[in-house]
């Protein structure tokens, strides 16, 4: 079973939102079979991501989806949140978490959009890797702890 601690404290602005970091990749199969052909593909890079309970889905800047040729499954397409209506594109990956014991997925599906203004995370996980895990807020020592 993995496990995961997370320092977090909202009254702190250099560390408002509990995140953790995560490796975004395209899904090993993928790699796999376009490697067959002669591609390469960028070696992972750590992210920060923001664990939010009121998110359905995973999603990740649409510019790192782009700078790191994450596997796109169709067409952008408009979905509407909190915010607005936003384009968002769908894509095969994989998700890890670097400096934990915790499962990664592979593959899973990944929502790209824009973040406009954010920079204290890239990539937002959401309810679908959420309900996988146990996890236990304590207010009183501002410690999460996560379990999968």
């Amino acid at each position: 079973m993995g496990r995961a601690q997370l320092r977090w404290n909202p009254l702190d602005p250099g560390n408002p939102f509990v995140c953790m970091d995560v490796i975004v990749a395209n899904s090993g199969a993928y790699i796999e079979r376009q490697g067959e052909v002669g591609f390469e593909f960028r070696k992972p890079v750590t992210l920060k991501a923001m664990l939010d309970t009121g998110a359905s889905f995973t999603v990740i800047s649409k510019i790192w989806a782009r700078n790191c040729k994450l596997f796109q499954t169709g067409p952008d397409t408009k979905r509407t949140v909190l915010g607005g209506t936003i384009d968002c594109g769908d894509h095969a990956g994989s998700i890890s978490f670097p400096g934990t014991n915790l499962r990664g997925y592979d593959p899973i599906r990944i929502v790209s959009a824009d973040f406009h203004m954010e920079r204290n995370f890239a990539c937002i996980i959401g309810i679908d890797v959420l309900r996988k895990w146990k996890i236990t807020f304590d207010g009183e020592s501002k410690l999460v702890t996560i379990e999968d």
